[in-house]
C-alpha cells in the first residue's frame, strides 16, 4: 500500500510557504493531521509561513482544530468564514499577528468548485453591499490585510461579486475507510462537507491531497457508490489514533447522526424555561408544517430541540449549511450535524439551494442591527465570531427571522408567573445607531423577500424598506420605555396594533403544538 504514510511522512509534503485547506467544523477535522504539522513546527520552526483556507471553522473553543495552527511564524495568513470555535487563531487577527480574511462559507464552498474546474472565480450576487464587498472592506479583518480577494463585475447591467481564485497546496481531510489505492468512503462522518470539491481542487492545482482514515480496506472491496473521494485524487492515507478521530467534538460515534441507523428515541431533555426557549418558541410561530427551514448558529439552536420537545420536528424539514437536510439538528459543539437526517448531500449543494431561495424560512442569530436593518453578527470590538454561512442562508430566503437576546454581557432574566422578569440586565446594547461592520446589507435584502422579523425575549420588530424598524409585540412584564426603548440607540416605530407577546410563551407548560392546527393532522407523507 503505497499510498499509506505516517505523521512523519505528512510534515516532509507540506513545506514553507504552502497554502493548506482542510475539513472541519463541529465534525469531520482531521485532528491527526493538524497536530502533526503543530508539532512540527514547535520542535523545528517547519513548516512556517503557510496561508491557511479555512471553508468551515474547525474548532472546539479549547486549542483544537484550526487552533493548532495559531503560533507565530506558522502561519502568514488565514482566509475562513467562521473564527467562533477558534479563539486563539482569532486573538491573532485581533493582535494584528497574522494577515487575515473572512469570507462567506457558501461562497468559500462553492469557490472550490470552480479552483478545480479551472474557471475564473465564483461569481455571485451573495456578499454584495457587505464586508465582503471591495467597495466596504473587501473581506480585510486587520490593517495587515492588503490583498483584494474580490472584485465587482457586472453582467446584463446587473452587479456581482467575483471571488478570486486561490492556488492550494495541500489538502487535509478526515474520512472513515481508505482502500489501498486511496478510494475513501465516510459511513462514519456526520456529513460531507467541502471534501470532494477540496479533493478536486487541490489535485488540479497540482498540490497533494492527503486523507486521515480510521481504518484501511483491501483495493475493490469498497462499495463504489460510497467512495466519496475517488483514489485518483489521493496521495496519502494517515491513520489516526482513536482519540483523535472522533465523530463530533462530543461525540466518539453515533449512528444516528452519520444516517447510518435512524434512532426511536433521542433522548433530549426539555429546553429549560428561560429567554432561549422563549424566542425560539416564537420563531416556530413563523413557521408553517411542511416547510424547509434553516438554522443558524446561537440561539436558533433552540428550535430544534424545542421542535422535538412539541412533536412537531417530523412535521417541518429543518436544515443546516453543512448538508443536512431533515431530523434534529444538533447544538453548541454539535451544531451543524443532525440526528436522524432524512438527506446529506455536499455542503456546497447545500449553499446553492440556499443561494437560489430553496429555504422557505431562515431562523439566524444577530449582534447588532441598526436602524437601516444592516445586521453584524461577524467582527465585534473585542472578538470576531465570523460570518459563517449567513451571507447564504438568509438574504433569499422566503421567510427572514432573527432570533436573539435583547441585549448582550452578563443578565438575569427570569420568567415567572407568565411573566418576563429582568432583574439584571445585558449592558451591551445591539440596537444600535450604527453597526461595527455591516454582515447584512438592510438595503440590499429588501429587493427580495417580505419584512424581516426579529424576535427577542422582550419584543418582536417588524424591519421593512418602506416602514423601517417597527415594534409590533411586547413581553408581559416588560416596561416599554425602562426595558425597551432606554435601551435603543434609535427610535423604532412603535405599531398602532402594539400587542403582547403570546402569554402561553411564557408559561412553564408545552404549547402542545402537534395537537393544535397547523400541525395536527399534518404529516411530510401527505
Amino acid at each position: 500500500m503505497r499510498k499509506l504514510m505516517t505523521s512523519n511522512d505528512l510534515v516532509k509534503i507540506v513545506k514553507d510557504g504552502c497554502t493548506v485547506t482542510g475539513t472541519g467544523f463541529s465534525f469531520m477535522t482531521p485532528e491527526e493531521l493538524f497536530i502533526a504539522l503543530e508539532e512540527s513546527f514547535l520542535e523545528t520552526g517547519h513548516p512556517r509561513d503557510l496561508t491557511i483556507l479555512v471553508p468551515g471553522g474547525a474548532g472546539n473553543l479549547r486549542g483544537k482544530g484550526f487552533d493548532h495552527f495559531a503560533h507565530d511564524g506558522f502561519i502568514k495568513k488565514v482566509i475562513a468564514p467562521y473564527y467562533n470555535l477558534t479563539p486563539a487563531l482569532a486573538n491573532m487577527v485581533l493582535e494584528e499577528r497574522v494577515e487575515a480574511y473572512m469570507l462567506p462559507a457558501g461562497a468559500l464552498a462553492q469557490l472550490l468548485r470552480d479552483i478545480g474546474a479551472k474557471r475564473p472565480g465564483l461569481i455571485t450576487h451573495v456578499g454584495l453591499g457587505t464586508f465582503a464587498d471591495p467597495r466596504v472592506e473587501g473581506g480585510a479583518l486587520n490593517s495587515r490585510s492588503k490583498e483584494r480577494l474580490t472584485e465587482i463585475i457586472e453582467i446584463d447591467g446587473k452587479e456581482y461579486i467575483r471571488y478570486k481564485p486561490i492556488h492550494i497546496d495541500v489538502a487535509l481531510i478526515k474520512v472513515t475507510t481508505a482502500d489501498g489505492f486511496g478510494n475513501c468512503t465516510m459511513e462514519k462522518e456526520a456529513g460531507f462537507l467541502t471534501t470532494l470539491p477540496m479533493a478536486i481542487a487541490t489535485h488540479n492545482c497540482g498540490g497533494k491531497v492527503i486523507v486521515q482514515a480510521e481504518r484501511v480496506a483491501s483495493i475493490d472491496t469498497l462499495k463504489p457508490q460510497r467512495v466519496l473521494v475517488p483514489g485518483i485524487l489521493v496521495d496519502g492515507i494517515v491513520i489516526a489514533r482513536p482519540e483523535n478521530h472522533w465523530m463530533t467534538w462530543r461525540e466518539q460515534y453515533n449512528p444516528a447522526r452519520s444516517g447510518e441507523v435512524r434512532v426511536a428515541a433521542l433522548d433530549l431533555p426539555p429546553v429549560e424555561m428561560g429567554p432561549e426557549k422563549v424566542v425560539a418558541r416564537r420563531a416556530i410561530y413563523q413557521l408553517e408544517p411542511g416547510e424547509v427551514v434553516n438554522l443558524g448558529a446561537g440561539m436558533p439552536e433552540y428550535i430544534s430541540s424545542v421542535t422535538w420537545e412539541e412533536k412537531i420536528f417530523d412535521k417541518i424539514i429543518l436544515t443546516v449549511e453543512a448538508g443536512m437536510i431533515g431530523g434534529v439538528p444538533g447544538f453548541g459543539l454539535q451544531f451543524n450535524t443532525a440526528s436522524n437526517p432524512y438527506a446529506i448531500i455536499d455542503q456546497s449543494f447545500q449553499m446553492d439551494l440556499y443561494d437560489g431561495g430553496g429555504n422557505d424560512a431562515s431562523c439566524v442569530g444577530f449582534a447588532q442591527i441598526d436602524e437601516q436593518g444592516n445586521v453584524n453578527v461577524s467582527k465585534l470590538n473585542s472578538r470576531i465570531p465570523g460570518v459563517g454561512g449567513f451571507l447564504n442562508v438568509f438574504p433569499r430566503s422566503k421567510k427572514r427571522v432573527h432570533c436573539g437576546g435583547f441585549t448582550a454581557g452578563k443578565s438575569k432574566i427570569e420568567i415567572r408567573d407568565g411573566k418576563l422578569n429582568i432583574i439584571e440586565d445585558g449592558n451591551v446594547i445591539k440596537f444600535v445607531k450604527k453597526v461595527n461592520q455591516i454582515t447584512l446589507n438592510g438595503s440590499y435584502i429588501n429587493n427580495f423577500t417580505v419584512p424581516t422579523v426579529i424576535i427577542t425575549e422582550r419584543a418582536v420588530f417588524h424591519y421593512s424598506k418602506d416602514d423601517g424598524m417597527v415594534l409590533v409585540e411586547i413581553a408581559p412584564g416588560v416596561d416599554l420605555k425602562k426595558d425597551i426603548l432606554d435601551k435603543m440607540e434609535f427610535q423604532p416605530v412603535i405599531s398602532k396594533d402594539l400587542k403582547q407577546m403570546p402569554s402561553e410563551l411564557f408559561d412553564e407548560r408545552m404549547l402542545n403544538l402537534c395537537g393544535r392546527e397547523p400541525w395536527k393532522d399534518y404529516t411530510l407523507q401527505g
